[in-house]
């Protein structure tokens, strides 16, 4: 079988981190054509790990007629233009997560996609490890009972001013790089949207991101909360809460890909510890996601997903700003 062909939009630090290895190792896909507004940083990146082809632009990646699919790890603030460019080219497109602003921009860009029946999907890969699918499907059996709540803490620490993360005007700040995780996660796993939201956040004295995010979301019986930071220790860890049991998933999203990925259920019974083995997330999302265009099926997570986690974010930021609680 041909793998699609991949064509990446930009040479950022997190391509390189997490996403260049897994794709050596992909059954639908490999990396094709890289482009950057740098060339020389294309050509190093592309022969240091095997890329065929390397560009100056990325449109030019778009261009190519032997690129399949594109890949968008770019700036927040970047992907409405160039994932409308890879639309009307007819490119499939796999957007990094948030794949809009707001959400108002996020329904354009999803309708634009639609409208010219070309896939897409945003990359919220942690959906795809066998870890998150278990959690899922204990949930889902109620082996631990109703789940009553949910907590997410996830934070890092970046005091670097030039990093893009901390551009409120690029999408920067904690809740829009790593919130988007903490309001997914509730949403995936009850399988249903919060009625409403409360929030509370703090603005970075120099950057104006918002250093630290606190919620509650009401999902009208369970209810969910998270904190994310971006001036704290790094720290990640999901706990689901039923009426006769819990879940802990110790490293929830940068789940290490040269271990087992460990969770703890404690039920009726006692607490065990669940491995799993050896996986890249990254490597199973860009799998699904090239499967589906292949086989010409459903993408396995839908726009409208995109739509709803946008509008809870965007539904945060107006409950700190009101100091109110803001319907969904």
């Amino acid at each position: 079988m041909n793998k699609l062909k991949i064509g990446i939009l930009g040479t950022s630090n997190h391509f390189v981190k997490r996403i260049v290895l897994p794709l050596k190792e992909t059954h639908y896909c490999e990396s094709y054509a890289i482009g950057s507004r740098n060339i020389e940083k294309a050509k190093s990146l592309a022969n240091e790990f095997g890329i065929p082809l390397w560009y100056g632009s990325y449109q030019a990646v778009i261009d190519d007629a032997d690129v399949d699919i594109i890949y968008i790890p770019l700036p927040n603030h970047m992907h409405k233009e160039w994932v409308e460019k890879a639309i009307e080219a007819g490119k499939p497109v796999l957007c990094e997560k948030p794949l809009g602003m707001d959400t108002l921009e996020t329904g354009e860009i999803i309708k634009k996609a639609s409208d010219a029946n070309v896939p897409l999907m945003e990359g919220f890969m942690y959906m795809f490890h066998p870890m998150w699918q278990h959690v899922r499907n204990i949930v889902r059996t109620k082996q631990i009972g109703s789940i009553q709540y949910i907590h997410t803490s996830f934070s890092y620490n970046n005091p670097a001013p030039s990093n893009i993360r901390n551009i409120p005007e690029y999408g920067g700040g904690a809740l829009m790089d790593i919130g988007c995780y903490a309001i997914s996660v509730p949403r995936f796993i009850l399988g249903l949207e919060p009625e409403r939201v409360m929030a509370l956040q703090s603005k970075h004295p120099e950057f104006g991101t918002d250093m630290h995010s606190s919620a509650i979301m009401d999902f009208g019986g369970a209810r969910a909360t998270f904190t994310v930071s971006t001036t704290s220790q790094a720290f990640q860890k999901v706990d689901i809460v039923g009426s006769s049991g819990s879940i802990t998933i110790h490293i929830p999203f940068n789940t290490y890909v040269d271990v087992p990925a460990t969770i703890s259920v404690t039920d009726g019974i006692g607490t065990r510890n669940v491995e799993f083995p050896v996986t890249n997330a990254y490597g199973l999302m860009f799998d699904a996601f090239a499967q589906a265009v292949i086989e010409n099926k459903p993408m396995p997570v839908s726009g409208l997903d995109a739509i709803n986690n946008m509008k809870v974010i965007d539904g945060v930021s107006k409950s700190a700003e009101t100091e109110a609680w803001v319907k969904i």
